[in-house]
């Protein structure tokens, strides 16, 4: 067992898909937390820049859920893709979702066997005892399949933790899985919503599935924690000067640890602990 994987570790839908994506990235960021042996700005231009824009987005999101008029930084903004993704996201239909709780930039913190699970939510909304919607903002390049995007693991995190978190975040009432719903709502395709339902058979496979994971993780030394076999996905990674993978082919890379990268270091002063 790696030394700081112990009783309680924080495990997040983002450590969990790079551990399967590349066990030696997980181990060296989310284990050991090196520091980067690569300067950012070594990295591709495009990439940094599409990295700034979707934090610079879900920033904007955000501060228009609390009320703040962000239209003069819209419009100082020099950013004309920026722009576009800001004119799209007015049309999206908050006022469909659900009213009684709604919550941008929601960090939850839920037990999963001996360790905890993180997951940190665009949006959400619910009503007590009724529908319970995740919206997850998307700034990617391409549209993933409505398929491919039910079996990502952050759509099986995101969902698992809002029905194990339910009974806190309405103040007791259980949120049904039955009830419960994804939806990804991407900003270069913002007519393309994908709506991902939810079931209660849905919640124990995944509750079975992230247990047996975060297990298999904890039960393996160290050395058990190999590089990828893909070497395109190391082009964006900053530890690729560790593995002797400078060179990989930048234009064969793609965008595989945006999703990641865009996300902030995790804050874990303000998430809460949930009590059962």
């Amino acid at each position: 067992m790696p030394e700081s994987i112990r009783p309680g570790h924080l495990f997040s839908q983002h450590s969990l898909n790079t551990y399967r994506r590349c066990p030696r990235r997980f181990l060296l960021k989310y284990v050991e937390e090196r520091p980067w042996p690569t300067p950012e700005e070594e990295d591709p231009r495009a990439y940094q820049q599409h990295l700034l824009r979707g934090r610079t987005f879900h920033e904007w999101l955000e501060r228009h859920h609390l009320g703040l008029d962000m239209e003069p930084v819209v419009v100082a903004c020099q950013d004309t893709q920026l722009q576009r993704w800001w004119a799209a996201a007015k049309d999206f239909d908050r006022e469909s979702l659900p009213h009684d709780v709604r919550e941008a930039e929601l960090p939850i913190v839920v037990p999963l066997g001996e360790y905890r699970l993180y997951a940190r939510y665009d949006y959400v909304a619910l009503d007590v005892g009724g529908e319970a919607v995740i919206v997850d903002w998307k700034t990617l390049e391409f549209r993933p399949s409505r398929e491919v995007l039910r079996r990502r693991i952050q759509t099986r995190v995101y969902l698992y933790t809002l029905v194990a978190a339910g009974q806190v975040l309405t103040g007791g009432t259980s949120i049904d899985p039955e009830r419960a719903e994804m939806v990804y709502w991407f900003a270069n395709y913002p007519e393309q919503t994908a709506r991902i339902s939810y079931s209660r058979a849905d919640f124990a496979r995944d509750e079975a599935e992230l247990c047996r994971l975060v297990n298999e993780i904890a039960d393996q030394p160290p050395e058990a924690f190999g590089r990828t076999e893909e070497r395109r996905l190391c082009a964006h990674c900053n530890y690729r000067t560790l593995c002797d993978r400078e060179d990989v082919d930048q234009k064969a890379a793609g965008t595989d640890w945006l999703d990641e990268d865009i996300d902030f270091d995790l804050e874990l002063g303000d998430v809460p602990e949930l009590e059962y």
